[in-house]
């Protein structure tokens, strides 16, 4: 701690006067503290001995009873009580006193009660043995200690405050001492708080004025001013060199105002033209959106098609576009829109007709379901793009084919479907960036637009977790794609409720 700055001239008289103040309120909390439980102590001490006497005398009175109160048994359970009060009472007798005499007569106190319980228990024994001479003479002497039991706890009681009486006088001396000292001790440190605050405020408010009067002339524009005289003081000194530097900056950013503002002049009217340009883009893609075909137009024309063909007796080509017609109406459905796998499976199965007609006997398709899983609820297009990926990417590219096998399967609240092929496979690096999300493999199909990256990211937004996605593929071995599933025959998404009893009718717009 510097003492040549004003905040360590502070901080040292600060710390100096809670130090004084601390120790004297700690002296004075001490004393008072000590002298209040000296009083405490003297005062329950006392309290004990007239408990002790009044109980001794109640349960002497109690005694004398017990032959000619209405029920023996009452009087006795109170004597009971009362014997019980006078043995707690006695454990709690003061050892120290403050009066010479004190601790004798304290010790007659206890001595005589402990006379006064056995010839009590006495008389108690001989009338219960209906021998009433020896209880009316136990009952008379235990009579009789009582009574000296309460005129040696007078005694005791009259020294004992005969004693406070004479130290009494000591405490208030002690006390008034106390009270000059911190009257004395009060005066010191406002006198010291008064010399403090002069010297800090002189030492502060002679450079403030004089930096005052140079931040009036700067707000009158002059910026031509000699610079500030700094303090001695280090925070003043720091203060009047900032003070100083601000006027010299302020002046270089007066002359790059007018340069400023030009640049951003020139900013705003680029960033206009840029504005227009993108308007002129949006107003292009608008128009290119405009002249595509409507795939709800196209899903009708096949209809019409396939019932002209249907009319002209060609069964095999209605049935193939009866089912490109089914795939088209099932693929323009909303992606996050729920269906039952077994609506899945069945596009599976319209996708794989639609193959093998086309390759014939290079394209194999097997199907392994089990019924008990076909309830559950999934996203739209979950499980085709799987497929369509084996057959695109899998065995399209092979001269001889090859086979791709569906597999549904329920274990417990979890279902797996597996799509796998005999295909090319996908390479060691490929298959680990895959898995590790460093890497995409799209494999844009013909009639979904979906590939398995964007499978795993949808799994991974409608399940949160709960759903597994693995791969496993290695060159010329084809490849296996494994989803594992939470059992709910309740899942919808957002808005889906309403998608459901209201979205068939999107795929047949006007008839």
């Amino acid at each position: 701690m510097r003492l040549n700055t004003v905040q360590g001239r502070l901080t040292a008289t600060m710390m100096l006067i809670v130090v004084l103040l601390s120790a004297f309120a700690l002296q004075m909390f001490t004393h008072s503290r000590a002298t209040a439980q000296m009083y405490q102590e003297r005062l329950s001490d006392l309290v004990r001995v007239a408990e002790l006497t009044q109980a001794v005398d109640e349960a002497a009175g109690t005694l004398g009873q017990l032959a000619t109160g209405p029920s023996a048994d009452q009087t006795e359970a109170r004597f009971r009580e009362l014997r019980t009060t006078i043995y707690r009472l006695r454990r709690e007798l003061p050892t120290t006193t403050v009066s010479p005499g004190g601790a004798r007569l304290m010790a007659d106190l206890d001595n005589m009660t402990d006379s006064f319980l056995v010839e009590a228990g006495a008389a108690i024994y001989a009338f219960r043995a209906a021998n009433l001479d020896r209880y009316y003479e136990h009952d008379r002497e235990a009579a009789t200690i009582a009574r000296y039991v309460r005129e040696t706890a007078d005694r005791l009681l009259s020294a004992e405050l005969e004693a406070f009486r004479q130290v009494y006088p000591e405490v208030l001396t002690r006390d008034r001492l106390l009270q000059n000292l911190a009257l004395g001790v009060l005066a010191a440190v406002i006198a010291l708080v008064v010399a403090a605050a002069w010297s800090f405020a002189r030492s502060v408010t002679d450079p403030l004025q004089a930096l005052a009067g140079a931040a009036r002339r700067i707000a009158g524009g002059d910026l031509t001013g000699p610079a500030v005289p700094v303090g001695t003081d280090e925070e003043i000194r720091v203060v009047g060199q900032a003070f100083n530097q601000m006027q010299e900056s302020l002046r270089r950013h007066m002359a790059e105002l007018a340069s400023k503002a030009e640049l951003e002049r020139r900013l705003r009217h680029e960033e206009m033209e840029n504005l227009q340009t993108q308007s002129l883009l949006r107003e292009a893609e608008l128009r290119a959106l405009q002249s595509q075909v409507n795939p709800h137009f196209l899903f009708n024309t096949l209809n019409m098609v396939a019932k002209t063909a249907l009319i002209e007796g060609a069964d095999r080509t209605c049935g193939l576009l009866e089912t490109v017609a089914d795939l088209l109406r099932y693929s323009l459905r909303a992606p996050d829109r729920p269906v039952t796998l077994a609506e899945e499976v069945a596009q599976v199965r319209r996708y794989m007709t639609i193959q093998q007609e086309r390759f014939r006997e290079r394209i194999r398709f097997t199907c392994e379901v089990d019924e008990s899983a076909l309830a559950l609820t999934i996203p739209c297009l979950m499980v085709q793009p799987l497929v369509e990926n084996a057959v695109l990417h899998g065995i399209g590219s092979r001269e001889h084919g090859g086979t791709v096998a569906l597999a549904v399967k329920r274990a417990g609240d979890r279902v797996q479907v597996s799509v796998a092929d005999d295909g090319v496979g996908i390479p060691e690096d490929r298959l680990q960036a895959l898995m590790e999300g460093t890497a995409e493999i799209h494999a844009l199909g013909h009639s979904t637009g979906l590939g398995i990256y964007n499978v795993r990211r949808r799994l991974d937004l409608f399940y949160r977790g709960e759903a597994g996605f693995q791969i496993e593929s290695a060159p010329g071995r084809g490849t296996r794609c494994l989803i594992e599933l939470p059992y709910r025959q309740e899942w919808l998404p957002a808005g889906a409720s309403e998608e459901r009893h209201g979205g068939e009718n999107h795929a047949h717009p006007g008839g």
